[in-house]
């Protein structure tokens, strides 16, 4: 999902050969420029790239923080309706390591497990994946209500 992510992202950029979109122009592209997706969910792609790391906001402009023009676009991609299903904490905690230092899903998952393991596997995988994620420079703030409303069973 967080490739499918990342070409939704990348999408209104390369077509206006941009390198930062106002918050208005981004949405419109998605919603109404590619039909891909009513308005409200377009700023929920913008809220999910922003929490991810695929994007930042600087001033009222978006600005894509990975290469967009080495994002190859398959022919005739269109997001799928599961783009936006809700994320487990650790899916969310991979998702922004990801973004962070550009490696895959999987190597992402590797360096996690790693870590896990260093400390005797008497962490869940969710607090290993934020170690990791905060000695890769992550802004983990998001994710520790999260955490603690799985941790306690909340709803």
């Amino acid at each position: 999902m967080d490739d499918e992510l990342k070409l939704v992202v990348a999408t209104p950029f390369k077509k206006k050969a941009a390198t930062s979109l106002s918050i208005k122009d981004f949405e419109f592209a998605l919603s109404f420029d590619l039909k891909w997706m009513a308005p409200a969910l377009a700023s929920k792609a913008r809220d999910r790239a922003i929490s991810t790391g695929l994007l930042r906001l600087e001033g009222n402009r978006l600005v894509p923080t990975f290469d967009v023009a080495q994002t190859d676009m398959p022919n005739g991609f269109k997001p799928s309706g599961n783009l936006f299903a809700e994320k487990t904490v650790i899916e969310e905690i991979i998702s922004m390591i990801s973004a962070r230092t550009g490696k895959s899903g999987k190597e992402v998952i590797a360096l996690v497990n790693n870590k896990q393991e260093q400390l005797g596997d008497l962490v869940d995988i969710e607090i290993a994946g934020l170690i990791v994620a905060k000695d890769r420079g992550c802004d983990t703030g998001g994710i520790y209500e999260k955490l603690y409303l799985k941790t306690f069973n909340c709803p």
